[in-house]
């Protein structure tokens, strides 16, 4: 029923809660959030990255000008569709100030975690 999905190799189609789709570093990235049990093992989310197809078009018709476009891929689009299908257009397309804030918090907790790994490396050569 959802061949895309089923192709990506996602299997519980009952369990799937949301999901977001962002543009980062020239990918389209696909989170899938699913409901779990507490103390489950299986994962909350599984994340999937889709390049972008580039083609030329014409920009303007009586200057012969052209320029490169970027189109999301057809299994992200097709993707999408079915998720919308399953989540009963739960997703929202528009990003909450909320979500921005959680995202920057989780980057800030990277950031910093990274720096003090390289700081560690550093001061072990000491």
């Amino acid at each position: 029923m959802y061949p895309t999905l089923e192709s990506m190799g996602i299997t519980s189609l009952n369990d799937i809660e949301k999901f977001t789709l962002r543009y980062e570093g020239g990918h389209d990235v696909l989170k899938i959030y699913y409901r779990r049990e507490k103390g489950s093992l299986l994962p909350k989310s599984k994340k999937f990255k889709f390049g972008r197809s580039s083609k030329t078009v014409l920009a303007d018709g009586g200057q012969q000008t052209y320029r490169q476009v970027q189109e999301p891929s057809l299994i992200v689009l097709r993707a999408m569709e079915e998720l919308e299908d399953i989540v009963g257009k739960q997703h929202e397309a528009q990003v909450t100030k909320d979500d921005l804030i959680k995202e920057l918090e989780h980057l800030e907790k990277v950031v910093n975690s990274k720096i003090s790994e390289i700081k560690q490396k550093i001061d072990a050569m000491s």
